[in-house]
């Protein structure tokens, strides 16, 4: 089976992770390279470029720069790399890390973007986009290895160039074909994410529908056009499966005598198998003093610790709070191997930080199996929480997430089965292995 991915983003690794903890077999395949691929993944733009995924991600100091010029941190969201006291360049760094490369933007001498640089998780410099009058035209991806290639924005032109060959493509979806073919990959059975490239790449393949799409997004109103016109008249699409149960029986109810068969199934293997935690323990990850709550919750329950630690120092409004309350443990400056100690220990993660998501730890909290509250409107992960609009609900919900272990389990339970109930690997395996509609399920 060929599981053709968009891009490797939070919604492909759980999807990976589900057809893991089934033991299904498939061949990945991501299009679109951002930086980071699975392990045992294909990629054109990789493959193609010799592009090695065995380094370490580049730190915002070790960024190669000209000469006489220094690299500088401040108060900004970005390094800057200066000489005789002029920007030349802005880096960029990765979501939810500490000051890890993602790209550089060197500017000409009026501010404006010249070129970017883009380093991928590995440390590699994989491609440079080429800016014209502020708008990207051309991105070039470079490795090792024997070809270059070269996407063209405005025509969508992509060019492969070796020393002695050259070859064109109309599109990303005609590259991406021809790269399946080039690679002898199976596509008799096909598993995508997205509605974008994977869906046109099949639409110029399949002969018949053959394809089995996974979604994972929200659907706050009516369905995507591009699902839509697979409902009605499917080209590509045999099946689709929601991760929501809601949103599958509001799809169901609006095309009854759709042909393509619906279904629902949960993620699979999210939780991680938790023990010796403390039950009257929470654990809060900030990058700001606003914490929403958090002073009623230690007047309420003396008896629980709240534990709260920032990347950087805190403010002296925190520190305050520390020294009126014996339950609250600060800790700033907080590094990677403390986080996951803290993990190991809280039974409870509170969402309460009013800045900025750090470390995607919502989420990571989620997948850890811990109980994740969130109060409105600050909640960073909503689909991973129990989102509550009063600090009198955040009360009850932590009093019953923390009274005792059978109270936990079913605060747990509340959390895992917001969406649906939870799916088995023998209805994975029993719904990729069907064929053809036997109706919604």
């Amino acid at each position: 089976m060929l599981a053709l991915f968009d891009t490797y983003d939070d919604t492909t690794r759980e999807l990976l992770r589900s057809f893991e903890t089934a033991a299904i077999e498939f061949t990945p395949v991501v299009i679109q390279y951002g930086g980071e691929l699975p392990d045992g993944a294909l990629c054109p733009f990789t493959a193609y470029t010799g592009i090695e995924r065995n380094g370490a991600p580049l730190f915002f100091d070790q960024v190669p720069v000209p000469e006489w010029c220094e690299i500088r941190h401040g108060r900004e969201l970005y390094g800057q790399i200066l000489r005789d006291g002029v920007e030349l360049g802005r880096i960029n760094y990765e979501p939810n890390s500490f000051r890890q490369v993602e790209s550089v933007d060197w500017l000409l001498p009026d501010g404006s973007p010249s070129h970017t640089d883009r380093y991928d998780r590995y440390g590699n410099r994989y491609a440079t986009t080429f800016c014209s009058v502020g708008v990207a035209h051309q991105t070039v991806y470079r490795g090792p290895g024997e070809w270059v290639v070269e996407v063209d924005h405005a025509s969508r032109l992509i060019t492969m160039r070796s020393a002695s060959s050259l070859r064109s493509f109309a599109s990303l979806a005609d590259f991406v074909s021809f790269f399946i073919d080039d690679q002898r990959l199976e596509d008799d059975r096909v598993v995508i994410n997205s509605l974008s490239h994977p869906l046109f790449v099949m639409r110029r393949r399949a002969a018949t529908p053959n394809t089995t799409l996974f979604w994972q997004e929200p659907m706050p109103g009516d369905e995507p056009e591009n699902m839509a016109t697979e409902l009605a008249d499917p080209r590509s699409l045999e099946r689709i499966v929601f991760s929501d149960e809601r949103m599958l029986q509001r799809v169901s109810a609006r095309h009854p005598e759709t042909p393509v068969e619906l279904v629902y199934l949960s993620q699979l293997g999210r939780f991680a198998d938790r023990q010796g935690f403390e039950l009257k323990r929470t654990f809060t990850l900030t990058n700001s003093d606003e914490l929403p709550g958090l002073a009623e919750l230690l007047e309420a329950f003396p008896e629980i610790t709240f534990s709260v630690a920032a990347l950087t120092l805190m403010s002296d409004k925190l520190h305050d709070l520390g020294r009126r309350y014996p339950n609250l443990t600060l800790t700033p400056g907080i590094n990677q191997r403390r986080i996951r100690e803290e993990f190991e220990r809280a039974s409870v993660y509170l969402d309460l930080n009013a800045g900025s998501h750090v470390l995607d730890v919502v989420k990571a909290a989620y997948h850890l199996n811990l109980v994740v509250l969130a109060l409105r409107p600050n909640a960073k992960a909503p689909e991973h929480s129990l989102v509550v609009s009063s600090i009198n609900e955040l009360r009850a919900e932590l009093d019953a997430a923390t009274a005792t272990p059978r109270s936990r389990n079913a605060v747990l339970a509340r959390l895992h089965t917001q969406r649906g109930p939870q799916s088995t690997a023998e209805e994975y395996l029993r719904v990729l292995s069907s064929s053809g509609r036997t109706g919604s399920t």
